[in-house]
C-alpha cells in the first residue's frame, strides 16, 4: 500500500488508520485465531475497498472522519475473509509470497478465521447508527451475492464452456458488487443525495467489473514476479475467464478441424496438465482473446470515469481518476 497512495497522503493517512482498526481487531482474538490472522491482514494488499469508502464519503458536505475510517475496515474485513476463503477453494498455498491461511492450518481452520473476520466485520456495523445506509442487511445482500458467485464458480470448476453472460455474473457478484457497496456507503457516510448515491454504486461496479477483467487478464500475460503466481493459474484451476471465453468464441467461426483451442479443453485430463496450460495460454493469445478482453474492460473503464467526471467535488473525482489510471496500467 505504501506507495500506492504517494498521490494522496491524507487518504494514505486514513488507510493506515483502516489497518490499525483491522489489526486490533485481530489482537483482540483468542491466541490461535491471533496468530493465524495476524500475517494475513498484513498481506500488503492494496486495500482498494477502503480507499473508495474513504474517498467517496468525502464528496459530501458532511463527512465524519471517524465513522468512514469504520465502515472502510468494514469493507476490508469483508474482503481479507472472502481472500481466506477463496484460497480454500483455489487450494492456494501462498497468496502475494506470503503462506495462506489454508496452508499454514488447513481447511477448516481457515474456514473459521474467515468467518472470524466476517462476524467481526458485522459487529463493526450493528454499531453504526441505525438511520445509516451503511447497516447490516446491506452488507449481509452483498455478501450473499459474492458468496453465490464463489460456490457457483468452485460449481462449475473444470467446465471451460460457459457463456459470457454466466462469466459476468460471477464476477459482478464476486467483485464488482464490493466495489459498488464500497463507493455506495462512502456515498451515505457523506450524506449525499439518493441519486448521487446511486451514481457512486456505479463508479464502483464499472470500476469492479474493469479490475476483475484486467486481473484476469494478467493470469495470460502479468509479470509472474509482479503478479505473485505462475500464469496460466486460473486455466490450471478449472475456471474459465474472459480472455478465454473470447477465444473460443472465436475458434467458433473456424472449420472444427481447426478449432484447436476448443480440442484440448475437451480433451483434457482433470486438472490440464502444464504442458497443456501453455499451450492453451498461447492459443488465447494468438486467437485475440486478451485483445478482445482488454476492449471490453475499457469500455467498464470508459463507463465508470464518465462516471467520476460527472461529481461535483474536482478534488475527489481527480483522486478517484488517478486510483483508477494506476489500477489500468498494473502488471501484477
Amino acid at each position: 500500500m505504501q506507495d500506492f497512495y504517494e498521490h494522496a497522503p491524507a487518504l494514505k493517512q486514513e488507510l493506515q488508520s483502516v489497518q490499525a482498526i483491522i489489526e486490533k481487531t485481530v489482537d483482540s482474538a483468542h491466541a490461535f485465531i491471533r496468530t493465524l490472522l495476524r500475517s494475513h491482514v498484513q498481506s500488503g494488499g492494496k486495500m482498494l475497498r477502503p480507499a473508495l469508502v474513504l474517498l467517496c464519503s468525502r464528496l459530501g458536505e458532511e463527512s465524519d472522519r471517524d465513522k468512514a475510517v469504520r465502515v472502510a475496515s468494514v469493507l476490508e474485513m469483508i474482503h481479507l475473509a472472502s481472500l481466506a476463503h477463496d484460497d480454500i477453494i483455489d487450494s492456494a498455498k501462498t497468496r502475494r509470497g506470503v503462506p495462506t491461511l489454508f496452508a499454514q492450518a488447513g481447511a477448516k481452520q481457515a474456514v473459521l478465521a474467515g468467518d472470524y473476520l466476517l462476524a467481526r466485520a458485522l459487529a463493526l456495523v450493528s454499531a453504526e447508527e441505525s438511520g445509516d445506509m451503511m447497516n447490516a442487511q446491506i452488507v449481509s445482500n452483498a455478501l450473499a451475492r459474492l458468496c453465490e458467485s464463489e460456490l457457483e464458480q468452485d460449481a462449475g470448476q473444470g467446465d471451460f464452456f460457459i457463456s459470457k453472460t454466466t462469466y459476468f455474473r460471477r464476477i459482478g457478484g464476486k467483485t464488482a458488487s464490493l466495489f459498488a457497496l464500497s463507493c455506495y456507503a462512502g456515498a451515505s457516510v457523506g450524506k449525499l443525495p439518493e441519486l448521487e448515491r446511486m451514481v457512486c454504486h456505479r463508479i464502483g461496479y464499472t470500476m469492479g467489473m474493469a479490475f476483475q477483467i484486467q486481473d484476469d487478464i494478467l493470469d495470460y500475460v502479468g509479470n509472474k514476479e509482479k503478479l505473485g503466481k505462475q500464469t496460466g493459474k486460473d486455466l490450471k484451476e478449472g475456471i474459465p475467464t474472459l480472455p478465454l471465453l473470447l477465444a473460443l468464441e472465436a475458434e467458433q467461426e473456424m472449420d472444427e478441424q481447426d478449432r484447436k483451442l476448443t480440442a484440448l479443453l475437451k480433451s483434457r485430463n482433470k486438472p490440464l496438465s502444464k504442458v497443456s496450460v501453455t499451450k492453451a495460454v498461447a492459443l488465447v493469445k494468438t486467437l485475440g482473446g486478451v485483445q478482445k478482453a482488454d476492449s471490453i474492460a475499457q469500455s467498464y473503464k470508459y463507463r465508470a470515469l464518465k462516471d467520476i467526471q460527472s461529481l461535483k467535488n474536482h478534488e475527489i473525482a481527480t483522486q478517484l481518476t488517478q486510483l483508477f489510471e494506476k489500477l489500468a496500467v498494473r502488471s501484477g
